[in-house]
């Protein structure tokens, strides 16, 4: 126990001795150091003609003839001007407040290895500086410049030389888009998607997405594809990971033959929208100019490997990292993935009447608007509520797989008819100049599932539970309307 505690005393003693000659030796150096202010560096930056400096693994060095920078190893490189340039500016002007004057060891300043070495030339000057350690206090750094001497300068200077060599590379623009018209996506297959409004492609106006199919088009889910259209062209590029890979470097970024080719046309977006000549500020003047404006087209390929995404502009060379969502729906792009939730949207103002077929009878109801958001229906001449069929009807939707109930999982082909009974027939009779006749089928599929026909053409598989829902309202409106008479 004694032992111990004089083993304890000892080392005590030692981390005091330790802190003692630690401070005479800080205490020495502050005692060498003057107050002097010396100029460092002193050239306008347009006469600087080459930059070099290191920065964690990288060595950069860059040369500026007629005022563009290239990088020196490697001119295929594209180099972001305006970077260099801010470089160059903060590297012309380097002052110290304080001097060191009687130098006993650089190592003592981080100096006989130091961090960073700073090389700046003009037509005329060099200048060679050892950037070291920075101080215990007042934010400075200590710099030589192999006149002997050690100098303390801001250590706002680490900060502008604090970038890699991939930080400057000139990243290419992805345009800002007041509207976009088309997206067409090559993957697996090819989604070839337009947007217009009141475009007449399908019985529904309500519908903005189609996907081309040659000369026909097919409606997409409004939200799914506008997120779509949202997520492919509303990004941002992560990181430049390669400013110009060859073909053995893009396939290692699964880009030698992508995943997917993204091809937008566009409107571009006016610029200073907010400040147009007559002050407004809502951009509606903006928006009537980029109407004007000729369409453009913006196209960058996708690719993946190690769990990481990756992108590159067509005919480019410079590659991006970005996010897996960016990369899912240029991958995913389908009509099966983007096809209506819903197995029909109509607007109620537009049907007089519903012809319904079950059970090998038809009936039919007649809607006349009643007020502004009101129906009167009526059956056989007998008036009848007929609203919560409606909505029934609106509220049937495509069938999706359960991924935790292997029961409800839907069959691996794709829907078809193998006569199979009917269900449910329901004919819409519209007030339209076209698609003035609308059928939408039920078929029975098996215990837990119907197939859906919308005009002979677009087929889903539903869940049976709504339909057999469905059938049951529609039989109680017939009852009802039968006891009424």
């Amino acid at each position: 126990m004694r032992r111990e505690r004089k083993l304890m005393i000892l080392t005590g003693v030692l981390v005091v001795c330790a802190a003692g000659a630690f401070g005479i030796s800080r205490i020495d150096f502050e005692e060498k150091m003057t107050g002097t202010e010396t100029t460092i560096v002193d050239a306008d930056s347009a006469d600087i003609t080459y930059l070099s400096w290191n920065y964690e693994d990288d060595q950069l060095a860059f040369t500026r003839e007629d005022g563009t920078w290239t990088y020196e190893p490697d001119a295929k490189m594209s180099v972001d001007q305006d970077l260099l340039d801010g470089i160059a500016e903060n590297l012309s002007d380097i002052v110290s407040d304080k001097k060191v004057e009687e130098v006993q060891s650089l190592g003592v300043y981080g100096l006989s290895d130091p961090a960073c070495n700073i090389t700046i030339k003009t037509a005329d000057d060099t200048w060679e500086i050892a950037v070291g350690d920075e101080t215990f206090s007042d934010g400075e750094v200590y710099i030589s410049n192999g006149d002997g001497y050690v100098y303390l300068t801001d250590s706002g200077l680490i900060d502008d030389i604090s970038y890699t060599l991939l930080d400057c590379v000139q990243k290419e623009e992805i345009p800002q888009m007041a509207s976009i018209s088309e997206v067409k996506i090559v993957n697996e297959g090819t989604a070839d998607i337009i947007y217009k409004e009141n475009a007449g492609y399908c019985y529904s106006d309500a519908y903005l997405y189609y996907l081309k199919d040659g000369d026909a088009y097919r409606n997409l889910d409004n939200v799914d594809t506008g997120n779509t259209f949202t997520t492919l062209s509303e990004f941002t590029w992560t990181d430049c990971v390669d400013y110009y890979a060859d073909d053995s470097e893009l396939e290692s970024y699964g880009l030698k033959e992508p995943a997917a080719t993204v091809s937008i046309t566009y409107k571009p977006m006016e610029e200073d929208a907010d400040s147009s000549e007559d002050g407004s500020e809502d951009g509606s003047d903006d928006a009537e100019a980029a109407d004007d404006a000729e369409d453009q087209i913006f196209e960058y390929e996708v690719g993946t490997s190690d769990n990481a995404y990756y992108a590159k502009l067509v005919d480019s060379n410079i590659v991006y990292t970005i996010s897996e969502e960016v990369y899912s729906a240029a991958v995913n792009a389908s009509y099966e993935k983007l096809k209506p939730d819903e197995v029909i949207l109509l607007d109620w103002d537009t049907v007089d009447s519903i012809e319904m077929e079950l059970d090998g009878n038809v009936y039919t109801v007649d809607l006349e608007k009643d007020g502004d958001d009101a129906y009167k229906y009526t059956l056989n001449g007998a008036e009848v509520e007929f609203d919560d069929v409606l909505d029934q009807i609106l509220n049937i939707t495509a069938a999706v797989d359960s991924a935790d109930d292997e029961e409800d999982d839907l069959p691996d082909e794709e829907p078809a008819l193998n006569g199979n009974k009917s269900e449910l027939k329901l004919t819409f009779h519209r007030n339209t100049d076209e698609y003035q006749t609308v059928e939408l089928e039920f078929y029975q599929y098996d215990g837990s599932h119907c197939i859906s026909v919308l005009d002979g053409d677009e087929m889903n598989y539903t869940d049976r539970s709504p339909v057999i829902d469905l059938k049951e309202a529609i039989n109680s409106v017939i009852l009802d309307s039968e006891s009424g008479e």
